[in-house]
């Protein structure tokens, strides 16, 4: 038998601003304003190896490992800006979750021209 959690109303989002599904209990949990985002070890390590592209495409001056690496980069910085920022922050992630995710598609158009 599966646990049950109560359901959503009408007026409450099965997302939050950047689009992710969220359960019941993570809405009901009161949030700790001061609280940065936590990043896994997997995430970090992917950052570590987007920055170590980033940097091999300044030193060797390939376009696409430079726009890879920014634009991943970026993408997981925008996690931090409503933290910073406060509710300005939320509209400034959006811009750069975008700015980010056209960067990555010209890093791959580049690549294969």
């Amino acid at each position: 038998m599966a646990f049950h959690y109560r359901w959503f109303s009408q007026d409450e989002e099965l997302t939050d601003e950047f689009g992710v599904r969220q359960s019941r209990a993570l809405l009901d949990e009161k949030p700790d304003e001061d609280a940065l985002p936590h990043y896994a070890r997997g995430e970090v390590a992917s950052m570590i190896v987007a920055l170590a592209a980033f940097c091999y495409g300044m030193f060797a001056g390939i376009a696409p490992f430079i726009l890879f690496g920014a634009a991943f980069l970026v993408y997981e910085v925008r996690r931090v800006v409503p933290a910073v920022f406060g509710p300005v922050g939320v509209p400034i992630a959006n811009a750069m979750r975008g700015f980010s995710i056209v960067t990555l598609f010209g890093a791959i158009l580049l690549l294969f021209l």
